[in-house]
């Protein structure tokens, strides 16, 4: 099999999650605004091995369904920070979504962020936030 990338390096850390129903997982967080960089499907119907999801303003996270790979990982335990210029617009198409939101939409007063936190489908929680660090 040939594997083919969008040759778009990510420089920064990945997350990697993995999911009961990756194949729902993925098409949420598109969803929300990631984008497909690659995807193996696995040898299981309905499964996938390996997925590169990309934020649009940098970062990538891997996915894939629970059983393909020895992992100490398990659905629903990670917590994950996205930064994004517009967290209003990905929590406005979040509420289109109707997912559950953990920390609703907040200016931070103690650090210079405009923040909130969704959890997925699977139960991991997302923060999307104005601050980088």
């Amino acid at each position: 099999m040939t594997v083919r990338t969008s040759g778009k390096r990510q420089q920064s850390v990945w997350a990697s999650l993995v999911s009961d129903d990756a194949w729902a997982l993925r098409d949420w967080l598109l969803a929300l605004g990631f984008t497909v960089d690659l995807l193996i499907e696995g040898e299981r119907d309905g499964s996938i091995h390996h997925c590169q999801l990309d934020w649009p303003e940098g970062g990538r996270v891997m996915l894939s369904s629970s059983g393909q790979r020895p992992t100490p990982c398990a659905p629903g335990t990670g917590s994950l920070h996205v930064v994004t210029a517009d967290p209003d617009a990905v929590r406005a198409c979040a509420g289109r979504l109707g997912a559950t939101i953990v920390h609703e939409l907040v200016d931070q007063t103690d650090y210079p962020a405009r923040e909130f936190t969704l959890a997925d489908p699977d139960g991991n929680h997302w923060t999307f936030s104005s601050f980088a660090g």
